[in-house]
């Protein structure tokens, strides 16, 4: 069957079953039809960053991104070992964290820097549907100092109501009580480990 007879309303409903990354690639580009739902019909976009080739990333962030970052309402993004650096590389991409504006869950595995971290949770201060965060570190070491910088600016998200966490800290240390109360956070994770 070709794909090309089929109305816009049974294909949006197609795309609902597939991942945004597999359909900007598969079909951005294949005529001005597909391009215009892409763009204009697709309300909503959830990007799942952690485990595509660098190529498609690239095409993604460079090309597609800028235009509709404030529709994208997921995104999950790593620095694992298949991954590496993909964080930074995103941010270098979009000028400004800020525009994903309607942002509602963020995922962010192997993160590297806390001076990172604490730059996107900040960001994340302005968006009014952002509900969901979850991080890992494995990378890099945190001092209880900035530590509470962190714990502070994540009580701080005025939404927020899931939190799941884990990080490893340079020294034996216990969970910081955060100078503020969320009255939004409904079910927090911490994972936490010393470093060897």
């Amino acid at each position: 069957m070709n794909l090309e007879l089929l109305p816009n309303k049974i294909l949006l409903d197609l795309f609902d079953y597939l991942n945004d990354v597999d359909i900007f690639h598969e079909f951005y580009g294949l005529n001005s039809r597909f391009n215009l739902l892409l763009y204009k019909k697709f309300q909503i976009y959830s990007f799942q960053f952690d485990s595509i080739s660098k190529y498609k990333f690239d095409i993604i962030c460079q090309q597609h991104l800028p235009l509709i970052a404030n529709r994208v309402i997921d995104l999950s993004l790593s620095d694992d070992d298949d991954t590496p650096e993909q964080i930074n590389l995103f941010l270098s991409y979009i000028p400004s964290f800020s525009q994903f504006i309607h942002l509602r869950s963020l995922s962010l595995s192997q993160l590297h820097s806390d001076q990172t971290l604490i730059k996107i949770i900040d960001a994340c201060q302005q968006f009014c549907n952002f509900t969901r965060l979850k991080f890992s570190t494995r990378r890099f070491q945190i001092n209880q100092i900035d530590f509470q910088l962190i714990v502070n600016s994540i009580w701080n998200l005025p939404k927020l109501t899931h939190c799941k966490f884990c990080i490893y800290f340079k020294e034996r240390q216990i969970f910081c009580t955060p100078t503020k109360t969320s009255s939004t956070l409904e079910c927090l994770n911490i994972y936490g480990s010393e470093l060897k």
